[in-house]
């Protein structure tokens, strides 16, 4: 699980008084009587503490720019008072508040209630929230704040609704399941975005303060459906099937084994290997396993290689979606984690970082989303995808059918046999012409095809090629659509084909062109 250092949390920190990391960190939220969870619901409702209502307050679009605000303007924002405006202060911002404005926020429930059930923390006439209050597409989720005492975030710290996380809810594939499989859970949300497609989810998670935490947070939501286990990789549940598991591992490659949720005590990328190598045989045939990953870049080694060799013997097709090639000091130096003000042990701990690397002849961190799909019985494939620039959530029916064009292009005996084959272009595939002004009208200069929505993929395309491919609708075999380009082009079918075939399968790969027998 990636976490990002945000100049506001870095704040946040340093504005809590009085109050121990520790103290804070060991909040486990419980309710005496099931009704709180619905009353505490009406609470955020009424004063309409949801995610458009949250951005409104803070003057953002999106939470996830929460980051890049400054907290002075954040305040100023949210200085006037309201029920909406305290809540957003105490579990956003993560500020000491009046009391009596809590008491107003909260109303009819009680400062006495919130505390018991371990969601605020009370000294005297002010009131600080022990857990963040995160909306979500509808949902609500508690996690820890990111308050840093002596040595950085506690070992227990329970991560919320992170880049990582909504990467991974973003990327995933949502048929309907029987049994999904949520590794790693964190505060439980990818198994509880995975309740509504799943007849049950199985959340697992090492550190029991999450499994307490996402426990409060699928009865928060009223989800009945999913359970949570506490054990390490997939202990709990040894003899069961699934056709869907999900998983945001403590994936960070680091010479530390300190924190439950960055480190898995496992060299390099162990951890994401054992995933892909474990998952199969608790997959149904047809599932998928979709994870974020990091790997290593070793000195002299194809790193494609490496990632190819964990899909032998899997019996699962492979398709890796790759978003970063890390450098190792920037990496090490966004995920070292210690104390505010403890520079001395930071510059230690990097030193000790770059060691490791160099000993284990790492020289870069790649990053990305690993997509497999059990498919026994065949010769399975495997490939690298960089990802898109711009991918637009949800996107787990392109990635779906990427993976399904894959196959299908895997199936074919022969590239020829791709001349038979009745092509057609997507139905979200637009074209963007850059043209210069030539003798009084334009001439088109350049051209970009793009998909539009998920996996949004674009390559520049020739004037002909764009008038070639828009025609293609699926009626005619590809060979017809090629022996009529080539003749506009002055040339034979034998010809076009050795430079034409690369780039039609590079089309049907990225999901421009559509099989119909697929």
């Amino acid at each position: 699980m990636t976490t990002t250092r945000m100049p506001l949390t870095e704040a946040q920190s340093n504005r809590i008084s009085g109050i121990q990391s520790s103290e804070l960190s060991s909040a486990v939220p419980k309710v005496a009587d099931p009704g709180d969870y619905g009353r505490i619901r009406d609470v955020l409702a009424r004063a309409n503490y949801s995610e458009p209502g949250v951005c409104a307050a803070l003057g953002i679009d999106n939470l996830g720019r929460l980051g890049d605000c400054k907290l002075p303007a954040l305040l100023r924002r949210t200085s006037g008072g309201t029920p909406l405006e305290t809540l957003v202060r105490a579990f956003v911002l993560g500020q000491t508040v009046d009391l009596q404005a809590v008491e107003r926020a909260i109303a009819p429930m009680t400062v006495a209630e919130w505390r018991e059930i371990g969601l605020i923390t009370v000294t005297g006439s002010s009131v600080l929230g022990r857990l963040q209050i995160r909306c979500y597409q509808g949902l609500i989720f508690v996690y820890d704040f990111p308050r840093r005492g002596h040595g950085g975030l506690p070992q227990d710290y329970v991560m919320g609704v992170s880049p990582s996380s909504l990467v991974l809810a973003g990327m995933t594939v949502r048929n309907a399941n029987g049994a999904t499989l949520d590794l790693g859970s964190g505060c439980g949300i990818q198994a509880i975005l995975a309740s509504p497609h799943s007849q049950r989810v199985v959340g697992v998670d090492c550190n029991p303060r999450a499994i307490g935490v996402t426990q409060f947070n699928s009865r928060l939501n009223g989800i009945g459906n999913v359970e949570f286990r506490e054990g390490d990789m997939f202990g709990p549940v040894q003899g069961e099937k699934f056709d869907l598991i999900v998983s945001n591992p403590p994936f960070i490659i680091s010479p530390e084994n300190r924190h439950f949720f960055l480190n898995s005590g496992l060299e390099d990328d162990e951890i994401c290997r054992k995933i892909v190598k474990q998952s199969p045989q608790y997959l149904n045939e047809g599932g998928y396993c979709i994870l974020n990953a990091n790997w290593a870049v070793l000195e002299k080694e194809d790193w494609r290689a490496r990632l190819a060799g964990w899909f032998e013997g899997t019996e699962c097709d492979g398709l890796v979606f790759q978003q970063d090639t890390r450098d190792l000091g920037d990496y090490a130096a966004n995920l070292i984690e210690v104390g505010n003000d403890e520079e001395t042990e930071y510059m230690k701990i990097f030193d000790d970082w770059m060691d490791y690397y160099a000993r284990r002849r790492i020289t870069g961190i790649g990053q990305g989303v690993i997509v497999m799909r059990r498919a026994s019985g065949r010769r399975n494939w495997f490939a690298v995808e960089p990802a898109p620039a711009n991918i637009t959530y949800p996107s787990g029916n392109d990635v779906q059918l990427l993976v399904r064009l894959r196959t299908f292009l895997h199936s074919l005996p022969n590239e020829k046999d791709l001349l038979d084959v009745h092509l057609k272009l997507a139905p979200n595939v637009k074209l963007d012409q850059t043209c210069e002004s030539s003798g009084g009208s334009w001439r088109q200069v350049s051209g970009r095809v793009r998909r539009v929505g998920g996996l949004e993929y674009s390559g520049v395309l020739d004037g002909p090629s764009a008038a070639a491919l828009v025609q293609w609708d699926g009626t005619r075999p590809l060979k017809d659509y090629l022996t009529q380009l080539s003749a506009s082009m002055s040339t034979d079918l034998a010809t076009l084909l050795p430079s034409a075939f690369p780039i039609i399968c590079r089309l049907v790969e990225q999901g421009f062109l559509i099989p119909v027998e697929a």
